[in-house]
C-alpha cells in the first residue's frame, strides 16, 4: 500500500472527490422538496463557507473549503447543499406526505429567519412534491395546483415518470413541481430530480443575459449608426482624416469597452443555455399529445433569448473588425499623404539646393573679378612705387603688361584652390 501510495499521481485522489461529488440521495415517493437558490458573489465564499462549516458540525459531520456539496439530516428530513460557480442551493427534503403537496416555503426552513443567517440573494424557490400514483387520485387536482394556460406536462425518464410545472411564481412565494413516480428506482429518482431542479436553475441563469443583451444592442445600434456616416464621409473626404481618426479611435475603445463589461455575461449565457439542453436530453421525456412539453417551453421562450445574447457578441466582434478595418484604411491615407508632402518638401530642398549652388558659382565668378581688381591696384601702385625710385621705368608700358598678366594669374590661383575643395568633398 505504501508504494501505491508514493507513485499516485498528485491529482489521483482529487479528481476522485471531484466524481464522487454533486450525487443526489435517493429518494422515495411519497416525499417533499424545497430549492432555495441564491446567487453568491466570491467575497460573500467566506460567510457562507464558515456558516456551512457551524451546521456540519452540529450535525456531527464535516464540510470543507474544497467540498461542493454535502448531505446533512435535519429535523427527520435531509439537507443537501451543492456550491457552483456563481450560485448555491440548499433543497430540504422530507419525507412523507401531505395534505398539502404545496404550502409555504419558509416551512421547510429550521426556523423562519434561517435564510438572513446564509449570504446571497435569493434568485429562486421551487418546491417538488414525488407522488404516487394512488396519492395523485386523493391529491391531484391539477387544475387547482397550476395555471392551466401555461401548465407544461410530459413524461420522463422512459415514461417512468410525469412532470407537471407552470413555471410561474404561486401565492406561497415559489414556483411548483409536480413528479408522479410511475415506477423508479430511489437512485434513479433522486437523478432525476437533480436534473429537473438544475434545468430550472440553469434555464434562468441563462436569462441573466438578456436584459444585458438588450442594453447593449441600443448602443450597438448607435455606433454602428456613427461608423456608418464616418464611413461615407470617409468615401466622399468630407473631413479632415486626422479629426476622422480621433473619431473611429473614440468609437473603437466605447466598443471595447461593451465588449468587457458583457463578454463574461454573455458567454455564461450560452454555457448555461448548452446546459438546460444537455439536461432536457438527458431527461428523456416523451410529449404528451395536446400539452406543452419543456423542450418546447424551451424552444419556445428561451431560444428566442439566447439568440438574441448570440446576435450581440456576434454584432460586436463584427464592428470592432469593421473599426479595425476603417482605421487602417485612414491610416493608409495619413501616410500617402505624409508622403507626398515628404517628396515635396524634398523637391523644395533640392531646387533650393540648385539655387544655392548656381549662385555660389555665381559669387565664385564676381570674386575672381574682385580680386583681379585688388590684385591690378596693388600692382599699379608698385609701379608707382618703382617709377618713384627708378624715374626711367616707362609705367604705362607695365601698367598695360601688368593687367592681364595679374588677371590671369588671379583665375589660375581660384582655380586651383576650387579644384582641391571638390576633390576633398569627393573624399
Amino acid at each position: 500500500m505504501t508504494g501505491l501510495h508514493n507513485r499516485s499521481h498528485p491529482l489521483r485522489d482529487v479528481l476522485d472527490k471531484e466524481l464522487q461529488q454533486r450525487t443526489f440521495p435517493a429518494l422515495t415517493a411519497p416525499c417533499r422538496l424545497c430549492q432555495f437558490m441564491l446567487t453568491v458573489s466570491p467575497a460573500s465564499r467566506s460567510s457562507e463557507l464558515s456558516f456551512m462549516q457551524q451546521m456540519a458540525r452540529a450535525q456531527g459531520s464535516h464540510f470543507s473549503e474544497t467540498d461542493h456539496d454535502i448531505n446533512l439530516p435535519l429535523f427527520g428530513g435531509t439537507l443537501r447543499f451543492e456550491k457552483h460557480g456563481e450560485f448555491s442551493s440548499y433543497v430540504f427534503i422530507q419525507p412523507g406526505s401531505e395534505k398539502q403537496l404545496f404550502d409555504d416555503p419558509l416551512d421547510f426552513l429550521p426556523h423562519k429567519t434561517w435564510l438572513d443567517e446564509i449570504p446571497g440573494q435569493i434568485f429562486r424557490v421551487v418546491q417538488l412534491s414525488v407522488v404516487t400514483p394512488v396519492q395523485l387520485k386523493v391529491n391531484g387536482n391539477i387544475d387547482k395546483l397550476f395555471n392551466p394556460d401555461n401548465c407544461i406536462s410530459s413524461q420522463l425518464a422512459g415514461q417512468k415518470a410525469r412532470i407537471w410545472t407552470d413555471f410561474q411564481k404561486h401565492a406561497e412565494g415559489a414556483g411548483r413541481m409536480l413528479l408522479l413516480d410511475q415506477g423508479l428506482s430511489p437512485a434513479a429518482l433522486g437523478r432525476l430530480v437533480q436534473q429537473l431542479f438544475d434545468l430550472g436553475n440553469y434555464r434562468k441563469l441563462s436569462l441573466l443575459g438578456w436584459p444585458m443583451s438588450r442594453q447593449a444592442l441600443a448602443k450597438l445600434n448607435l455606433l454602428e449608426q456613427q461608423l456608418s456616416d464616418i464611413t461615407q464621409r470617409i468615401e466622399h473626404q468630407r473631413s479632415d482624416d486626422e479629426r476622422l481618426l480621433n473619431e473611429i479611435t473614440t468609437m473603437a475603445a466605447q466598443t471595447e469597452h461593451l465588449i468587457a463589461e458583457t463578454s463574461s455575461r454573455l458567454q455564461a449565457t450560452a454555457a448555461y443555455y448548452q446546459l438546460t439542453l444537455d439536461r432536457i436530453k438527458g431527461l428523456n421525456e416523451t410529449p404528451i399529445e395536446g400539452l406543452l412539453s419543456l423542450q418546447d417551453f424551451t424552444e419556445r421562450r428561451l431560444t428566442p433569448a439566447f439568440r438574441t445574447s448570440e446576435s450581440v457578441v456576434f454584432r460586436q466582434n463584427a464592428l470592432s473588425g469593421r473599426l479595425g478595418r476603417s482605421t487602417e484604411l485612414l491610416r493608409t491615407r495619413i501616410n500617402l499623404k505624409l508622403e507626398q508632402q515628404n517628396q515635396q518638401l524634398l523637391a523644395s530642398m533640392d531646387k533650393r539646393a540648385k539655387l544655392q549652388l548656381n549662385m555660389q558659382q555665381m559669387v565664385e565668378g564676381l570674386s575672381l573679378v574682385a580680386i583681379s581688381y585688388y590684385a591690378v591696384q596693388l600692382a599699379d601702385k608698385a609701379l608707382q612705387a618703382l617709377h618713384y625710385w627708378l624715374p626711367g621705368v616707362n609705367v604705362s608700358k607695365w601698367q598695360s603688361i601688368s593687367l592681364p598678366l595679374v588677371v590671369v594669374m588671379v583665375g589660375v590661383v581660384l582655380w586651383w584652390i576650387n579644384r582641391q575643395l571638390h576633390r576633398e568633398k569627393s573624399a
